[in-house]
């Protein structure tokens, strides 16, 4: 652990910045939502941090590694200041950069030469005097401008959090201020990580702070460094945090450090920037009233405290740092303890961070107080001299000495000392071996087995402990005792069934004689008595019996169970004479319902069902019964007569729902022939009209039985359907005329037509026409019903075919015919033509499906033609249309004469079929200048050059143009003479 303060001596140049950080000094504001807009413009993006995040859990009940215990734990004396309307030190109240004041002190707080009696409380980890402080980056010290000690000046931010987070409490007491920053998180709003520190400040004799100082810095969990707006990201980096005290003079000042990353490593106050988790468990005292040019060393460790307690025999080791509070001085540390036995130094380090460690084991004759001071004495100008004083209190030991003990788990409770060896002394506590805290009596029986440590001393350093080790024996349990009664003809019986309480398994089983046996009772050889079980019980439980009182009277027989079949036709009869074995005569009957009926039963009138044969028992056996379970099978029923009236092609129709009454089910059906019916389904398709016969078998006993029923059954005849369509084929429309051609004896109930072609049906028994609109294979259907309403239909496949009228549709090649190529091919294309004729423009006719012609190809034209075709039923149909001939016709002149005689005067190229939008000449002289260019067919060339004279020679003239029946554009080159 190093700290150092430093005191009028210049600092390095980056040590210098004061509190008055020009990029956070903020402008004026009326509320907190416009400074938050404004801070907001200080944060930078997120990045993943460059050092690994502390994970060491938040525990601040004891302040860490100090065995002082500075952490000071808020109580109900405390004041917790409200996150969000009491920050308002500035104007407005504000969970982030706020403060809380002015706190009055009833006492004097001395810092560097002057005496504040006024302090602000700042959300940034500080106290200020004499104004608030509501800067968020901190700034090594010293500075200019307020006054502060700052146990964590970085950017805390309270808004938000669970609860347990975000809290700053304070109390005011006659000598000291306490303040606790307890799980805080960073700007802006972040509480992934949190931080835990404490500062308290005295009047300097409050021993709260020992050894006279007056300032004291404690440190719980600690995890993050920086907010966002000081240019951190993820708690880490950018303005680093401060801890220390400031005038603001810029002189007078003390500084412990500056954190911006995690770990544990520490740079010394005045180095690079440490880690954050070095703070965690630390503990700082010192001096803010010093009036010298030299300040003391300050006082560190895990042993600054003014007194400590120990034990005998215990190895005791101490250890304090000394921290120089300038940079530049050495401290020397020194101890003594001049009425200790064995004491001695274990190591000594002298330098600014000077470290001490003592030891010593106390003996009996040790026993009381003892002085121990340590000395830290810096080599400035004057030397100084820091001690720290600490009583020693040495107490004698306890000595405890495990034991073990058995105990039956029904003993009475003991105190568990008496177990322990030594002088165990009372007052001590006891923890169970679940770690369970325990009184000194065990409950044998119901406290569990183990050891039970015996704990003194418990947070001094005369702590001793021992271990009860108590084992539950369980008691022997045989159970409780019980009387039984069986009767002479039960079943051999375990006895130990019968036994309550819990009994145990293994024990021994005696009768009444005294002589043992293997515990089953056999009441056919057993007598009455009393019968015993013992349990031999384990040391230190003694054995267990239970007593069977047992009785074994005689019992009563009354048979055994039956059941017997009869006939509803059978004799009366004896039921006893049907129960199984030798039943006692002295017993009644009783019927299903309870009630009482004589021993003669009778199948004609009888009801089936159990009867039960009752005989009362000699106590304490039971009533014996015996049941007799009748079953009378029935007559056989075959049901009422009945008839049925049916189509042929009714269907498949069962005949036993017709019956009437209840027939029997599962009887057999016989045909008109005597033969079998399967099933009694009738197939009106198959079977004649007749008397079908229903013969039902008597079930079981009664199989000497049969009963007859009959179905009278009339089956009716189908139409047998006729029709004739006329005609039966031809070209769209057609209209057809059908005749119902049916037996007219059969004709009775509607006819109705269907035509195939998706029209409404017709209703009509004699003929009917009907007019067929579209092409197409049409089936027709005929449905007839007949006098006695039986219905039948007829359907025809394709009975009437309708093809398309034909079409005098054609095609020929070449289209169009051109010079050298006229001989034009034409083909009919309607696929229902079979007669065909070609009329041509000179008169001829062609007979043929497909016919040639021979146009004229010297000039061009257009010719027409016409084809008639007829189907296979006469439809007829005529086309005309026209062919062309394309001939490409251009002459160009050779030479020419432009003297103005009107006879051969320009170059002017002839051609017929040219399309005049598509036509372009140009003429060329000898040297490839272009002397003459037109568009117009109708402009000649005069033989003028550039509006002079015909100059005799011979030209180059090229011709663009497009024959009128064609797309694409031809190019021709040629030369013509001019001649003088």
């Amino acid at each position: 652990m190093f700290m150092t303060s430093l005191r009028k001596f210049a600092l390095p140049a980056f040590c210098m910045a004061t509190i008055s950080a020009n990029a956070q000094t903020p402008p004026v504001f009326t509320n907190h939502v416009d400074y938050d807009t404004w801070k907001a413009q200080f944060i930078n993006p997120e990045t993943t941090p460059a050092h690994p995040v502390d994970t060491v859990a938040a525990d601040n009940s004891r302040g860490g590694t100090a065995t002082c215990d500075c952490w000071v734990t808020p109580n109900a004396s405390y004041t917790t200041i409200d996150n969000n309307t009491q920050w308002n030190a500035s104007g407005f109240g504000n969970g982030d950069d706020g403060s809380y004041g002015p706190v009055n002190l009833p006492f004097g707080f001395y810092l560097y030469g002057q005496t504040y009696n006024v302090a602000y409380i700042n959300i940034n980890g500080n106290v200020s005097f004499g104004t608030y402080i509501g800067t968020y980056s901190s700034s090594a010290f010293p500075t200019t401008g307020p006054s502060m000690v700052a146990p964590f000046w970085a950017d805390v931010d309270l808004r938000g959090g669970s609860v347990g987070q975000n809290v700053v409490q304070y109390k005011v007491t006659p000598t000291a201020l306490y303040v606790n920053w307890t799980n805080v998180g960073y700007y802006s709003m972040h509480q992934d990580k949190l931080n835990s520190f404490q500062v308290i400040i005295t009047d300097g004799t409050d021993p709260i702070v020992p050894n006279g100082a007056n300032v004291s810095f404690c440190y719980g969990t600690m995890q993050w460094t920086t907010g966002d707006a000081s240019s951190g990201t993820n708690g880490f980096g950018g303005t680093p945090a401060n801890v220390g005290a400031n005038k603001g003079d810029g002189v007078n000042y003390i500084q412990f450090g500056r954190f911006d990353h995690p770990g544990t490593d520490y740079n010394g106050p005045f180095g690079a920037a440490s880690g954050i988790g070095w703070l965690t468990g630390k503990y700082f005292t010192f001096g803010t009233s010093q009036s010298t040019g030299n300040v003391p060393p300050v006082i560190t460790g895990q042993s600054v405290c003014d007194s400590l307690t120990v034990c005998t025999d215990q190895l005791t080791q101490l250890s304090v740092d000394f921290l120089s509070p300038e940079p530049t001085q050495t401290t020397t540390p020194t101890s003594s303890a001049p009425t200790l036995s064995n004491y001695t130094v274990v190591s000594d380090t002298v330098g600014l961070n000077a470290n001490i460690v003592t030891q010593f084991t106390p003996t009996v004759a040790d026993t009381g107080y003892h002085d121990v001071y340590f000395y830290g004495t810096d080599d400035g100008t004057p030397v100084m001299t820091s001690t720290l004083h600490i009583v020693i209190h040495v107490l004698l030991s306890p000595q405890l000495v495990s034991d073990s003990l058995l105990v039956c788990d029904n003993a009475t409770p003991f105190n568990m000392l008496s177990v322990l060896g030594g002088n165990a002394p009372p007052g001590g506590t006891w923890t169970a071996p679940d770690g369970s805290a325990h009184d000194s009596l065990f409950l044998p029986g119901e406290d569990m087995n183990g050891g039970y440590t015996y704990s003194v001393g418990t947070g001094t350093s005369c702590a001793a402990t021992g271990v009860a080790t108590i084992t539950n024996v369980a008691h022997a349990v045989a159970g409780n005792d019980t009387a039984l009664a069986y009767c002479s003809w039960d079943y051999p019986d375990p006895l130990f069934l019968h036994l309550n309480g819990g009994a145990q398994t293994g024990g021994a089983w005696y009768r009444p004689d005294g002589s043992t046996f293997n515990g089953t009772l056999d009441p056919g050889t057993d007598t009455t008595g009393v019968y015993q079980y013992v349990i031999t019980g384990s040391i230190p439980c003694p054995n267990d019996t239970a007593f069977l009182t047992i009785s074994i009277p005689q019992a009563v027989h009354a048979g055994m169970d039956s059941s017997i079949v009869l006939c509803r036709d059978a004799a009366p009869f004896s039921m006893r004479s049907r129960l199984g074995g030798t039943p006692d005569a002295t017993g009644t009957w009783t019927d299903v319902n309870g009630n009482v009926v004589p021993d003669l039963f009778d199948p004609a009138t009888g009801t089936i069902g159990v009867y039960t044969y009752t005989v009362p028992a000699v106590l304490p056996c039971p009533d014996q019964h015996a049941v007799l379970t009748v079953n009378l099978d029935v007559l056989p029923q075959a049901g009422l007569d009945s008839s049925l009236v049916i189509c042929a092609n009714g269907g498949n129709t069962p005949l036993f729902p017709l019956l009437g009454g209840t027939p029997d089910a599962g009887g057999h059906w016989l045909t008109p022939q005597d033969s079998i019916l399967p099933n009694g389904m009738l197939d009106p398709s198959t079977e004649i009209s007749g008397k079908y016969l229903y013969v039902s078998i008597g079930p079981g006993t009664c199989a000497h039985l049969s009963d007859t029923a009959t179905i009278a059954v009339q089956i009716n005849p189908l139409p047998p359907i006729a029709f004739t369509a006329d005609p039966d084929s031809g070209c769209n429309p057609l209209q057809v005329t059908f005749v119902n051609t049916t037996d007219p004896t059969f004709v009775g109930g509607p006819c109705v037509w269907n035509f195939g072609d998706g029209t409404d049906t017709v209703h009509a028994c004699g003929s009917t026409t009907h007019n067929y609109a579209n092409a197409g294979w049409y089936h027709v259907k005929l449905r007839v019903t007949t006098p006695q309403g039986c219905t039948d239909q007829l359907i025809v496949p394709g009975a009437v075919l309708v093809d398309p009228a034909p079409v005098a549709s054609f095609t020929w090649t070449p289209n169009p015919g051109t010079a050298g190529n006229s001989t034009v091919v034409l083909t009919a294309t309607d696929p229902h033509a079979v007669r065909f004729l070609w009329a041509f423009h000179d008169g001829s006719f062609q007979t043929t499906q497909q016919a040639t012609y021979t146009y004229p190809d010297k000039l061009a034209g257009t010719y027409p033609v016409c084809l008639s075709v007829h189907d296979r039923y006469g439809c007829a149909d005529t086309l005309c249309d026209t062919i062309p001939i394309l001939v490409d016709n251009l002459w160009v002149p050779d030479a020419f004469t432009p003297d103005g005689n009107g006879v051969n005067d320009k170059f002017l190229p002839i051609m017929t079929d040219m399309a005049p939008e598509d036509y372009h000449l140009w003429i060329f002289d000898r040297w490839g200048e272009v002397v003459f260019e037109t568009t117009n067919p109708d402009q000649g060339w005069d033989g003028q050059i550039k509006g002079g004279k015909p100059i005799a020679g011979v030209y180059v003239w090229k011709l663009n143009f497009r024959p009128e029946a064609t797309s694409d554009k031809l190019t021709r080159f040629g030369s013509v003479t001019l001649q003088r």
